[in-house]
This record gives structure tokens, sequence and C-alpha cells, in this order.
């Protein structure tokens, strides 16, 4: 259920949790944001079930745990290990 950075192919399938203001300070390019309140509250809005997607937080740890739910809901997600702050790192 997690993924390194170097393993995501599709960064247009990389889905940035965090806040617009965390997000415009700092984000992968090609990536979207989707606040995880809102991601939480209608996936269907932002996801499908046919496709994977990638979930990006601070350091991994708030994407797993939203990971997990959508999994639950059937839908495809990983959570990127480390999050933007070892993305930065690099």
């Amino acid at each position: 259920m997690q993924v390194d950075i170097g393993d995501v192919k599709d960064y247009k399938r990389i889905i940035d949790i965090r806040t617009s203001v965390e997000f415009n300070k700092d984000n992968i390019k090609g990536s979207i944001n989707v606040p995880r309140i809102n991601l939480l509250k209608d996936p269907n809005l932002y996801l499908n079930k046919k496709d994977t997607f990638y979930l990006l937080c601070n350091k991994g740890e708030v994407s797993l745990s939203c990971a997990k739910i959508l999994n639950a809901l059937g839908y495809k997600c990983y959570s990127i290990i480390g999050g933007i702050e070892k993305i930065k790192k690099k």
C-alpha cells in the first residue's frame, strides 16, 4: 500500500492531500491538489475504481491512512513513502 516516488511513472496520478497553502508552497510538477477532507468526503469526484492513484502528504503517514480508507472502499491507492519531505531531500 506504499510506493517510493521513484516507482511512480505517471505524476498526473499523484494526488497531494495537503492543504492548498502547503501545496502552493511546494509540490510535485504534474500532481493535483485535493485536500484530504475533500477527498475522503466524496472520493467519486476525484477517483475512479479502474485506475491507480498515489497519495502524497508531508511525511507519508496521513496519506497512508487515507490510502487504507480508500482501498477499503474499492479504490486503488498507494501512499508515497516519506511524503514531500523525503522528496525534497533528494
